[in-house]
């Protein structure tokens, strides 16, 4: 049988040692030809070649706690224990009232308390035994036993249900956590308006398709990707780009599906699916970009591999070992059982990848695509700024900046040449065309195109052309004119009729309205950024100041291979973030510390880029975002560690015991939890 890949939703996964579990026990089956499983978003990505194999995963499963429910269905119940804990929680109270009035019935309350909570975290610490024989479970099993054996009958009961309860806390942060990380698919509407030929019917979203009619009313948000038809209207980004403020969009420009139309009205074709469009492809490449873990998330999985294990001989040592030396063994025993519920790292395992999980659906509610979570933590280290000119801080396409008049009025000029450009998709022509919109054109026909020459038509019985300066025979004045025109870094149309020049048209690819002040916000942010072009001199250097970059920002005259060699270079002195769009940025791209790709640029660029920026302004965001994140990763590694080390100090001390351990590692889990979700809401 071919293999099939399939995606489930894995409920009772409240830490990365459970996804850790839960892959390795999927990878064990025969059927299984590959697994892998995302804590962040808590689903199973499993490629299986015989259909048995996923009866049998949910078989194994099942008595570890976990379950699996396919894609897209919602939970159906409360997360975690709850049922446990409440039963728990009631005898416990039971036991505390009969103590009062009959302490011996008080102390077999508390033993059926603490046994009946025990019960379900026993099962599942045997169930899992191959995959980890030292689960917080099963330390917790042991420590509740081993107090009940020492006759700490009320200590054992409130470590259980302490326990429980702190479980049903933390798979509530984690569901919380997943829902607010992946909730852009929120943004839908539920049902839509489609044209039926000339009638409007409310459907299900689920019923469009491609090529469907649909009407978008102001207050409404857009249904899916789709073509302006007839209309305009102002309509907000900010779940795509991160622009708070609308953007006015009119015929034959996209919009996103989940984009808000605040004013105006809009009738769209659907390019795409509702859940195929732009905002599911968001989604799909944060949750990629979760299953790569960061340098720093592969630290932490390496550190809370040893720590376990020896905090776990301390233990033996403590209450097997010291005590046939210094006596006291009913006291060491008891701070040893303390210690087995220390050894647990769950906090410090969470502390990265909750962090990144939530810095990456973060950033791309911000207009920036990660692709995964080592790149959005490594653009917060880097202290150089490399960007392509064309199409990164530039428009990418020539603007129709003055007309110089050659014996004709400008607005004469610049009408004839638009009735010239009639109908041509030269771009040169289409600028012309812009500039002059609203002007009365004269009557033009014959319209052609001659490759590297330029655009004709016939006018008035003549022959009337836009084209470029070297193909005709200049007079001495004009000529040295063009040439010193070129060398600034201008493209050049010359306006004739016949052979008699009439106007001269000067164009150049105008730099982005935004480009300045994001140079000016990046260089506050403590970055040098440098301007990287395969341009003349005189052209870089007229953009460079026109973006206020001094001379030594600028580098000219840079084939991909010399790009490649300066980012590497930059690379080596404190790290470089490179920004592009083209193919001949992909290596470079590829070399930078992190390589971000203008989402207008090509595919080459954007498979070979760490990350997708929605649009120029969301650059300086995303290094904003990053040293966020870098700080909140440090808080929450202190929070796991200092809760961690603080206890088990005062336990050696004698200043704690067990319920005080408990509180510490589900604590530390539900505050590390906590602070990651500031990310979904930091201003940056």
């Amino acid at each position: 049988m071919e293999p099939t890949p399939r995606v489930y939703r894995v409920e009772g996964m409240d830490c990365p040692d459970c996804a850790r579990h839960v892959e390795e026990a999927a990878r064990s089956l025969p059927g299984v030809a590959a697994a892998q499983v995302s804590f962040a978003s808590g689903k199973l990505f499993l490629v299986v070649e015989n259909p048995q194999a996923e009866k049998e995963l949910e078989r194994v499963l099942r008595p570890m706690g976990y379950r699996l429910q396919p894609e897209g269905l919602r939970a159906r119940r409360f997360p975690g224990p709850w049922p446990w804990a409440l039963l728990t929680g009631g005898l416990l109270a039971l036991a505390f009232l009969l103590a009062q009035a009959w302490p011996q019935w008080g102390t077999y309350g508390y033993a059926l308390a603490a046994l009946l909570g025990a019960f379900p975290l026993a099962r599942r610490a045997l169930a899992g035994l191959r995959q980890n024989p030292f689960s917080m479970q099963a330390l917790v099993v042991l420590a509740t036993l081993g107090a009940l054996i020492l006759g700490a009958w009320a200590e054992a009961a409130v470590v259980v249900f302490l326990f429980l309860v702190g479980e049903v806390l933390e798979a509530y942060s984690v569901d919380r956590s997943r829902k607010a990380i992946f909730a852009l698919a929120s943004l839908l509407p539920r049902r839509a308006l489609r044209l039926e030929g000339e009638e409007v019917r409310e459907v299900p979203l689920g019923a469009l398709k491609p090529g469907d009619r649909v009407r978008v009313p102001q207050g409404e948000r857009v249904p899916a990707d789709g073509v302006v038809l007839e209309g305009e209207a102002e309509v907000e980004e900010a779940a795509f780009t991160g622009e708070p403020l609308p953007q006015r969009r009119g015929v034959g420009e996209r919009v996103y599906g989940g984009s808000l139309v605040v004013t105006g009205s809009l009738l769209l074709r659907v390019e795409k699916a509702p859940l195929e469009g732009f905002l599911a492809q968001m989604e799909r490449l944060a949750e990629e970009a979760l299953l790569r873990k960061s340098q720093m998330e592969r630290l932490v999985d390496a550190f809370s591999r040893r720590y376990t294990p020896a905090v776990l001989l301390l233990a033996l040592f403590w209450g097997g070992v010291l005590p046939l030396f210094v006596g006291e063994f009913q006291r060491h025993l008891y701070q040893a059982l303390a210690l087995l519920l220390i050894a647990c790292p769950c906090a410090l395992v969470v502390s990265v990848p909750a962090a990144v999980a939530a810095g990456v659906a973060r950033g791309a509610r911000l207009g920036v695509l990660f692709k995964g979570g080592g790149a959005l933590e490594r653009l917060g280290w880097v202290r150089h700024l490399a960007l392509d000119k064309t199409g990164t801080l530039t428009l990418g396409e020539p603007r129709l900046l003055r007309v110089e008049p050659l014996g004709l009025p400008e607005a004469e000029a610049l009408a004839l040449a638009a009735a010239v450009g009639v109908g041509m998709s030269h771009p040169l022509a289409r600028a012309v065309r812009e500039r002059a919109r609203g002007l009365p054109l004269p009557e033009a026909r014959a319209h052609r195109g001659v490759p590297g020459l330029g655009v004709f038509a016939q006018v008035e019985g003549e022959e009337v052309g836009l084209m470029r300066p070297g193909a005709l025979a200049l007079s001495p004045e004009l000529a040295r004119r063009v040439a010193a025109l070129e060398a600034e870094g201008y493209s050049l149309a010359l306006l004739v009729k016949g052979e008699r020049p009439l106007a001269l048209f000067l164009f150049a690819d105008a730099p982005r309205p935004e480009a300045r002040e994001v140079l000016e916000e990046v260089r506050r942010l403590g970055l040098k950024p440098f301007l990287l072009t395969g341009d003349g001199e005189a052209a870089a250097l007229g953009l460079g100041r026109a973006l206020g970059l001094g001379p030594e920002e600028v580098r000219a005259r840079l084939t991909p291979e010399a790009k490649l060699e300066l980012v590497a270079a930059l690379d080596r002195e404190g790290g470089v973030a490179m920004v592009g769009d083209g193919v001949n940025d992909a290596p470079a791209l590829a070399r930078a510390t992190v390589g971000l790709a203008v989402l207008e640029g090509t595919e080459v660029a954007l498979k070979a880029a760490d990350a997708g920026l929605m649009s120029l302004r969301a650059l300086p965001r995303a290094i904003r975002l990053s040293r966020f994140l870098r700080r909140v990763i440090f808080q929450n590694i202190a929070l796991a560690v200092g809760l961690k080390g603080l206890f088990l100090l005062t336990t050696l001390l004698g200043l704690t015991g067990l319920w005080p351990a408990v509180l510490a590692d589900n604590g530390a889990l539900v505050l590390v939890s906590l602070n990651s979700l500031r990310l979904l809401w930091a201003r940056v």
